[in-house]
């Protein structure tokens, strides 16, 4: 697939990661990601969930790139992620990482082999990882580019445990206040701190939610989400 910048290959990495340049040289102005640029981008498996596989970007360690697929026929929490991100990648929603690219594809051999062999190239259980992705003809993908936590979970080595879960909240807070969303599934593997200790979510639930899921009459947001971290932290 040509690339309208005329691109033939990867960018090589730059010096300084945080050069707002640098995506914009990668993603031309004049048109939406697609699924071609991320052909470039995606490099090694990194890991695995329940919904999406994680690849590291080639072009820099301090991104991941998130795949997953919206037409899972057992859940509908993929499209809604989906959803919720194409409508907020762009927003800079505090709480959220930062969000370099997105696209949805439909499944084809020239995104779907390299999402398969990235992943055969390793150690990794390839079928449990292929099983997460079910990728059939026809069915859409969506990925994106975001930046990776320098520490996940309750971890920063620099705040103790009621700061950090603090943190958490407060991003979780500030997401659904941004979006009109209330999130769930707040487990450490799904968030995160960068260096300078400020906290951000990268993987959570989107839609419907039981009655024990929602905060309780009177009940802040924030000690809402705060004691969802808790009883998530325990488990």
């Amino acid at each position: 697939m040509d690339r309208v910048d005329g691109w033939k290959g990867p960018m090589p990495w730059k010096d300084n990661p945080d050069n707002p340049k640098y995506y914009k040289q990668m993603v031309p102005t004049t048109r939406k990601p697609s699924w071609g640029d991320f052909f470039y981008w995606v490099n090694e498996y990194y890991s695995h969930g329940e919904h999406a596989v994680i690849y590291t970007d080639q072009r820099t360690p301090k991104n991941l790139i998130k795949v997953i697929n919206t037409d899972i026929t057992d859940s509908e929490s993929n499209w809604e992620m989906a959803d919720f991100m194409e409508d907020n990648w762009q927003r800079n929603v505090e709480g959220l990482p930062r969000i370099y690219s997105f696209t949805r594809c439909e499944v084809q051999s020239g995104i779907k082999n390299p999402l398969q062999d990235r992943v055969a190239t390793t150690n990794a259980p390839y079928v449990e990882v292929m099983r997460v992705l079910d990728m059939d003809k026809g069915d859409e993908l969506a990925m994106w580019v975001m930046e990776k936590a320098d520490y996940v979970g309750l971890t920063h080595p620099d705040l103790t445990k009621k700061e950090m879960i603090d943190r958490v909240a407060s991003a979780a807070q500030n997401i659904t206040e941004r979006t009109g969303e209330l999130i769930s599934d707040l487990r450490p593997p799904n968030y995160g701190f960068r260096q300078d200790g400020t906290a951000f979510i990268f993987d959570f639930n989107v839609g419907a939610h039981t009655k024990s899921q929602s905060p309780l009459k009177g009940e802040s947001l924030r000690d809402y989400y705060a004691k969802r971290i808790e009883i998530n932290e325990k488990v």
